[in-house]
């Protein structure tokens, strides 16, 4: 059962970070940390894949890789999310990740959410071929440190946001779900989003894509303008690198990575690794480091695995001098 109640930070425990017996005293000092619960909401889905690298099916959604960027650093992510009676395995491989899936609903008579995800050099493109029942805001209704929405097609309202703003310390939220239109072969397109409706929020992350759908001329402008105008920090992504805003802070790093696998996920894992960062610490330059840390580790790999936290840990550390301001 998640602690606390009302919109206080819970802490269930304090400890040392994990890296120790690697870091010096001013790691220690930034990494003691909170033991965190994170509610992390949305479709959990199947994903079937054909890139360049080959084709797999896999499980996905935000609650599989925000998740598993949680649980990988240490804390607890609680996912919730409604499957069909045929995604019983699905809750199975959360499991595998680190992820409880004690509040998935597995509904009969029910399509598990499926997804086609094609990618090429050029970009991807995607295909709706199974939709389950949307969550219900009573679903929402957990006393948790956080709670991250992460919706993929439409699952999650503004009913769920607010009973999300209601009962969890804070909320971030990754609004493509709610961007996201189909033609009737299911080819998902995005269109403009009213954010100003997400108010209230601690959290907001955008892909490149989306801001440019949004009207922005990049993601460095819709960071700036958006956490402005909705007073929460903004996460947007670019081809160059990761964009941050938030608390008079503005800050950028650019995206670096070695041998790329698999993408799907990547901005589910930074989300969920920026959303830890920042509750642990309150830095926002350290928060910006260890989502691109996880980003790197995540890309690696073939569909959603767990990564080596400690790793993560040690390399955003390495990448804190490549923080800049702006």
């Amino acid at each position: 059962m998640l602690c606390g109640s009302g919109r206080e930070s819970r802490v269930l425990a304090t400890r040392p970070c994990a890296l120790s017996n690697y870091c010096g005293a001013s790691h220690w000092t930034r990494c003691l940390a909170f033991l965190l619960d994170v509610v992390v909401a949305g479709f959990v889905v199947v994903d079937e894949v054909v890139s360049p690298e080959g084709r797999w099916v896999s499980a996905g959604g935000v609650p599989t890789y925000a998740g598993l960027a949680v649980a990988s650093l240490g804390h607890r992510a609680l996912a919730v999310s409604n499957v069909g009676a045929d995604g019983g395995w699905l809750l199975e491989r959360l499991a595998a990740l680190g992820v409880d899936a004690s509040r998935v609903r597995v509904l009969a008579g029910r399509p598990t959410t499926r997804f086609r995800i094609e990618r090429t050099d050029g970009g991807r493109r995607m295909w709706v071929k199974a939709r389950c029942v949307e969550i219900a805001p009573e679903q929402l209704e957990l006393d948790a440190s956080a709670a991250y929405l992460g919706p993929v097609a439409w699952e999650i309202g503004e009913e769920c946001v607010s009973a999300a703003l209601r009962r969890a310390g804070a909320v971030a939220v990754d609004p493509q779900g709610l961007m996201r239109e189909v033609d009737q072969e299911g080819l998902v397109r995005l269109r403009p989003f009213p954010l100003e409706r997400l108010r209230g929020v601690r959290l907001l992350r955008l892909s490149e894509e989306e801001c440019g759908v949004l009207g922005f001329g990049s993601a460095r402008e819709a960071a700036l303008r958006l956490s402005e105008r909705l007073g929460c920090d903004v996460l947007a992504s670019s081809i160059e690198g990761v964009w941050v805003c938030g608390g008079g802070e503005r800050l950028w790093c650019r995206v670096r990575v070695g041998r790329v696998v698999d993408t799907v996920g990547a901005g589910d894992v930074s989300g969920g690794a920026y959303l830890v960062g920042l509750l642990e610490s309150g830095d926002r330059a350290y928060s910006l480091a260890l989502a691109l840390a996880a980003v790197s580790e995540r890309v690696r790999l073939r569909g959603p695995q767990r990564l080596d936290g400690g790793k993560v840990r040690r390399q955003a550390e390495e990448l804190l001098d490549a923080v800049e301001k702006w």
